[in-house]
């Protein structure tokens, strides 16, 4: 939804009026998504079905998390650009902010770029890694059917949360995005620790050409604390498969070695998907899951969801969870 800059500065309070005048455009955008879900009582721990709730009592949670958000780009001519976004995330069956020490969690940023040259952006953005690992989950990382951070990361978390509220995004960071070079584009960032913790470095190539999508990232912060991750996927048409496979080196959860294959089917009323994933930890017992979902479109904006995932480490008993929802997205 996009609405004149003067109306929104003047009710917000975001800025003075003249520099509201200089904006081409602000959009307020956003997710509403409640659904119910349930697990069994298996001693395979949640962190191992990303996206299960506490086990064997029916709870109200999003399969993707509810947002609202506001962006906004001014055209300064000749194909130049400044832009910013920033994204707040909430539970929708009570209010409560996703995290209670950053009201931004999604992503505060601003940036300047031309359509010859890329970007240059800085504030709280999302790993250049994680791009690519969202890409590669026709869940896009949402619901119990999603293969997720340990599955497509090889459970890899940097730092505890405590000291960084996400692992699939950094504060203080400052990155560069390419433009489209023919079928390849390319990002780099840095997020300084400020003192914290160790300065982050993320980056990612992707090559995308017809049905083709190939992809490699990085994410780390030193030798012994670091993320690789490769990605491909082919799209057919009546089916698009995808192919992950992830190393994992220090971090919280120490090292492991993860892959994941996954297809999206489209359908006339929406769409089906199917994703197997496997975690290889190299001190400690493997895990390994599958997923499957289904969503039926009631419109552009509004959908109907359901999902079942089950995941199993070696030593443990079997945990399997379902959900079912609706979104919609403005």
């Amino acid at each position: 939804m996009k609405i004149p800059c003067r109306p929104l500065a003047t009710l917000f309070a975001l800025a003075p009026l003249a520099a509201a005048q200089a904006q081409s455009s602000v959009t307020i955008y956003g997710i509403v998504d409640q659904g119910i879900t349930r697990a069994n009582g298996g001693t395979t721990p949640g962190a191992l079905l990303n996206g299960r709730a506490a086990p064997e009592v029916w709870t109200m949670k999003a399969g993707n998390t509810s947002r609202i958000g506001f962006r906004g780009q001014e055209d300064l001519g000749d194909g130049n650009y400044t832009r910013f976004q920033i994204e707040h995330r909430f539970a929708m069956d009570t209010g409560a902010s996703s995290n209670a020490n950053v009201f931004w969690l999604g992503r505060s940023v601003v940036a300047l770029g031309s359509k010859a040259w890329g970007e240059l952006y800085a504030g709280r953005e999302y790993s250049a890694a994680y791009t690519v690992a969202l890409n590669a989950d026709p869940t896009y990382w949402s619901y119990v059917s999603q293969t997720g951070a340990a599955y497509t990361y090889a459970n890899y978390t940097p730092v505890p949360n405590t000291v960084e509220a996400s692992n699939i995004r950094w504060s203080n960071s400052v990155g560069y995005k390419t433009p489209s070079l023919g079928p390849v584009s390319a990002e780099i960032a840095t997020g300084l620790g400020e003192g914290a913790r160790k300065r982050s470095t993320s980056a990612n190539l992707q090559f995308r050409q017809g049905p083709w999508w190939l992809a490699g990232a990085y994410d780390g912060l030193d030798g012994d604390n670091h993320l690789k991750l490769l990605a491909a996927g082919y799209d057919f048409g009546v089916v698009r498969p995808t192919a992950t496979w992830s190393r994992a080196r220090g971090g919280v959860n120490g090292d492991a070695r993860a892959f994941t294959v996954s297809a999206l089917v489209p359908l006339s009323f929406g769409r089906t998907y199917l994703s197997i994933g496997s975690l290889r930890p190299d001190d400690g017992p493997d895990a390994r899951m599958f997923g499957a979902g289904i969503q039926y479109d009631l419109s552009k904006r509004t959908l109907l969801y359901t999902n079942l995932g089950s995941a199993k480490r070696e030593d443990l008993t079997r945990t399997t969870a379902f959900d079912l929802g609706i979104k919609h997205t403005f």
